[in-house]
C-alpha cells in the first residue's frame, strides 16, 4: 500500500494477508481506516494478531 492508498473489500483482504502472513489479522474497524480513508502499510501492521 502507497501512501494514500484506499483499500476495499478483497484488495483490503488480500494487502492485510500480504503485510501480516501467517500471523493473521483483525479485520475489524480497519474498513473505516482503510476503504473510507486512504492508509498506508504501517496502518495495515496496526492491524495484524
Amino acid at each position: 500500500a502507497h501512501p494514500g492508498t484506499h483499500l476495499c473489500g478483497s484488495n483490503l483482504v488480500d494487502a492485510l494477508y500480504l503485510v501480516c502472513g501467517p500471523r493473521g489479522f483483525f479485520y475489524s474497524r480497519i474498513v473505516e481506516r482503510c476503504c473510507h480513508r486512504p492508509c498506508t502499510i504501517y496502518h495495515l501492521e496496526d492491524y495484524c494478531s
